[in-house]
């Protein structure tokens, strides 16, 4: 198990990042993982993340139609080169606000570009040059100047069966996000029977997570205020299907209506006290870290702590109690 710190850290201004960080390097963290979703960007974030600090370092995930494959190579390959060779690719798919409302960019068979753009990537990053025409991914002549100093993970992002599959495939590693302990084996058992479709060996493959975590003495405030959160993600149409499977479907339905009404105090209302207690960890040290055990010994090997607490003091006093009990 390797304990890592999601990023952006909440509440905290991006120019005390990396001294909290490096303070929580100091508490037994491991690794640091950045999300990228309305900013700040994964590369400027991770980038000064590793000049400070000597954690391990990765991206969870970027969306394959935001960027062409070779700024993706390009950045993966800096990073590895700042890192010390510790920096792990993290790719997925998005969401069609994100891809479409966002950047423009047809949200289009999202699963056969992702493929398709793992397979350029590893030529990119191995050094090679470039010749492709493919049905999402053209580009000719194209070689990185300065390869990674090693090679360089891909992790996958994935949020139901068919993509779970692929990841297993095509990743040498899956990356989970609103899950609870108990859906982590049934997830598993999609990656597991991709890799070993393409006979590759399952047990290679790290699992990180995303965990929303909140240590707090006021679980009913804090529950009022991920609600708002969690809302819009499950109204787009990959979580939609994706809690459906978890066996949330009036939550997903309720969502999906109260919005179409307009009404997003409903779409709010409608996140449950049952789906939270799964997805999230919210409450004292003790339970809120005894559930991030729960997630490792399922199978995640990266837990990465996001916290969803506010204010900085929040992040510090979350971080600082899960590391108490769980970083080795």
């Amino acid at each position: 198990m390797q304990l890592a710190v999601s990023l952006p850290l909440t509440g905290v201004p991006l120019d005390r990042t990396v001294a909290l960080v490096r303070r929580a390097q100091g508490h037994g963290y491991a690794a640091a993982w950045a999300s990228e979703v309305a900013g700040p960007d994964f590369a400027s974030l991770l980038g000064a993340v590793a000049t400070g600090c000597d954690l391990d370092l990765g991206v969870a995930v970027a969306p394959v139609q935001t960027r062409s494959p070779w700024l993706l190579a390009a950045t993966a390959a800096s990073l590895a080169h700042l890192s010390g060779g510790r920096f792990t690719l993290g790719v997925g798919t998005s969401s069609e606000v994100i891809v479409e409302q966002w950047s423009g960019v047809p949200f289009h068979r999202p699963l056969a570009r992702l493929r398709e753009t793992v397979e350029v990537l590893r030529a990119m990053l191995a050094g090679e040059r470039v010749e492709v025409d493919g049905e999402f991914v053209r580009s000719s002549g194209y070689r990185l100047f300065a390869p990674p100093p090693t090679p360089v993970p891909i992790v996958v992002g994935a949020l139901n069966p068919v993509s779970l599959c692929q990841a297993g495939a095509i990743g040498d590693g899956v990356c989970l996000n609103q899950l609870a302990p108990e859906h982590v084996p049934m997830v598993l058992d999609h990656v597991r029977a991709g890799a070993d479709a393409e006979g590759r060996d399952p047990s290679a493959a790290s699992v990180v997570a995303r965990l929303f975590c909140w240590v707090t003495d006021d679980v009913a405030d804090a529950r009022a205020r991920v609600r708002r959160t969690f809302a819009p993600y499950i109204a787009t149409s990959v979580y939609n299907r994706f809690y459906r499977w978890l066996g949330f479907t009036e939550e997903a339905d309720a969502v999906l209506a109260a919005l179409a009404r307009g009404d997003r105090t409903a779409a709010a209302a409608a996140v449950s006290d049952r789906l939270l207690d799964a997805v999230t960890a919210i409450g004292d040290a003790g339970a809120v870290a005894g559930r991030v055990q729960a997630y490792v010994d399922a199978g995640v090997t990266v837990p990465v702590i996001a916290t969803i607490g506010p204010t900085a003091d929040d992040t510090i006093r979350t971080l600082d109690a899960i590391a108490g009990r769980l970083a080795r």
